[in-house]
């Protein structure tokens, strides 16, 4: 009786195991849902909690942001520094940093109108605990997005646990954008915000101390150690591919920093507009569906489904026409979104709403599930490239840098979601919207100018007011300050946050498909650029002749290639000691 043995087929060198990729895959927790938080709640939470006025916004995410497209440079250059040891170049600084995640998400939505009743001191104290996560956030997400290029360098697996990784980070997102919002609202007051960056802020904490802990690099690259240079930080911008891969990354990003920002601010206040309306009466409650949550969670839905989509398509066609398809349906959805009739205004009649309806709830979550659709490939793809990028980098200099190209990418990517962030407020600002005011009750005048005379203002009472044509909801403290909260925005803010929230993306994300146009890696050339980074005849005539061959097909200008010779190169090669275990440093 014969039996058959089954043998096995021997991996590939470059096969990522499914426990390496989920154990990277979970640091992407931490980087996709704690923007999408920061996203969709902060505005709402500092001009509707705090009491910062719109037009503040926009200096105060200029300033955080421009801190931290500063650092991100030097963050990348002390990773680059870095010896491999235990934790590798990279996931050491996640371990290091992962706690600081916790302490600085809890500060950035402390409600500071508790503490101080000026805006500058208002707008002062966010701008410097935003500083302080940012550096933290810097210093775990710059390792973290070098460390993904490190992963593998075969073409195939590359996309495989970057996929992986983005499915972690699209799920989180979709979490981060229905939960946070379930526990924390301007209703619900400040305590509720303190309970929600808590309870994320130690799940983002623990995601990152998994990825440092338990996933592995095949790609070891020594230590590249030199002094900071504007020239040599901006160098990788010689290389059109990487500028190219830049331009589509940005717009994808500008494009997502408005929708998302402003995401619930257009259902809560123009489609939705009378979302925050809780109370009619002292003892009525108006129960409201949560079509702001449950679209901005089809939107994240619709990016996991859309996954294995355009990972069809980048195995047919290419990135590139993953990224067009994406962007087309984009504009294509948020175009249509111009015509959504928005809910009526607000009325109040014996006691009573008197209102029209707008779009049904089941046409916003199909609007939330189209939009998820484009958006996914143009975030996926420039994700999924940067690995290729750095191995055209590797080719073109003759080193291999990802924390330098991670830090200027960082840079840049984060200028774009500034102007992204802070172009709306200011628009929106001017446009007349009103932020959430707190007054003394013993300031009479105050409270006269704001109609609330004759009311009663006992401790823990609650109810509406009509002002300057808006209804308000009154809220009385028990430390004797009155919480005033637009129900309402003028029209003249409505058709501004509509406008800025449509037409704004289209513009920019139509220029993405400009840029995306002329990006020419496709695989067969990125293997073909990883195979000749790892000849052993470099430098020589032939390796010479071939490489400028390479680069000149991805539209580099031939005649003005850098020169390199090997042997002038200085790098660090010795084991460095993360002070955890010397004996067990190895070159994983």
């Amino acid at each position: 009786m014969s039996t058959k043995t089954r043998v096995k087929k021997p991996l590939s060198p470059g096969h990522v195991s499914l426990g390496n990729k989920i154990a990277f895959a979970c640091g992407d927790i931490f980087g996709g849902g704690s923007f999408n938080i920061i996203n969709f709640l902060f505005t709402p939470f500092l001009t509707l909690v705090v009491g910062i006025p719109m037009v503040c916004l926009t200096p105060i995410l200029l300033l955080t942001k421009v801190w931290d497209g500063i650092i991100d440079p030097f963050i990348g250059k002390i990773t680059d520094a870095k010896r491999p040891g235990k934790f590798g170049k990279r996931r050491f600084f996640m371990l290091i940093f992962a706690p600081l995640v916790l302490v600085g998400f809890i500060l950035l939505f402390f409600p500071w109108n508790i503490c101080v009743d000026q805006d500058w001191a208002k707008c002062f104290l966010v701008v410097f605990v935003y500083m302080l996560y940012a550096t933290a956030q810097s210093f775990v997400l710059i390792p973290y997005y070098s460390h993904a290029s490190e992963m593998t360098d075969d073409f195939t697996e590359r996309n495989r646990t970057n996929a992986v990784r983005l499915g972690f980070s699209i799920m989180s997102s979709l979490i981060c954008v229905a939960v946070p919002g379930m526990i924390a609202s301007p209703e619900k007051g400040s305590t509720s915000y303190i309970i929600m960056a808590a309870t994320f802020g130690g799940i983002f904490m623990v995601s990152v101390l998994v990825a440092a802990l338990f996933s592995r690099e095949q790609v070891v690259t020594p230590a590249v150690r030199s002094r900071f240079d504007i020239k040599d930080f901006v160098r990788p911008l010689k290389m059109a591919t990487y500028r190219r891969h830049l331009g589509m990354q940005m717009c994808a990003s500008f494009g997502m920093a408005v929708m998302s920002s402003f995401f619930f601010t257009l259902c809560n206040f123009v489609l939705r507009r009378n979302t925050y309306l809780t109370f009619i009466t002292s003892v009525e409650t108006l129960g409201r569906f949560p079509i702001a949550t449950v679209a901005a969670a089809a939107m994240f839905l619709a990016q996991v489904i859309a996954l294995p989509v355009y990972l069809m398509i980048i195995k047919k066609k290419s990135k590139r026409f993953a990224y067009i398809t994406g962007a087309i349906v984009w504009i294509t959805v948020a175009a249509f979104m111009i015509f959504l009739p928005a809910e009526g205004s607000v009325d109040i009649v014996n006691g009573s709403i008197v209102t029209k309806e707008g779009a049904p709830n089941w046409l916003l979550i199909c609007f939330g599930l189209l939009l998820g659709l484009g958006i996914g490939g143009t975030v996926f793809v420039p994700h999924s490239a940067f690995g290729d990028v750095c191995d055209v980098g590797e080719l073109y200099f003759g080193e291999r840098t990802e924390g330098n190209f991670s830090g200027l990418n960082n840079f840049l990517n984060t200028t774009a979601q500034a102007v992204g962030l802070a172009i709306p407020p200011l628009i929106i600002g001017l446009a007349g919207y009103v932020e959430t005011n707190y007054l003394a009750t013993d300031n009479v005048s105050g409270l006269v100018e704001y109609g609330l005379s004759g009311v009663e203002l006992d401790p823990g009472a609650t109810g509406l007011f009509n002002y300057k044509d808006l209804v308000w909801q009154y809220t009385v403290g028990d430390t004797g300050v009155v919480k005033l909260m637009p129900i309402q925005q003028p029209e003249s803010a409505q058709i501004a946050i509509k406008l800025t929230f449509i037409l704004l993306p289209i513009i920019i994300v139509g220029l993405g498909i400009f840029i995306s146009s002329r990006y020419q890696l496709t695989s067969k050339l990125q293997a073909q650029i990883v195979a000749l980074n790892r000849r052993e005849d470099k430098g020589s005539e032939q390796w010479q002749a071939e490489r400028k061959e390479l680069l000149a097909a991805l539209g580099e200008n031939a005649d003005k290639l850098p020169e390199i010779t090997f042997a002038e190169q200085a790098v660090d090669t010795q084991p460095e000691s993360d002070g955890i275990d010397p004996s067990e440093e190895t070159a994983e």
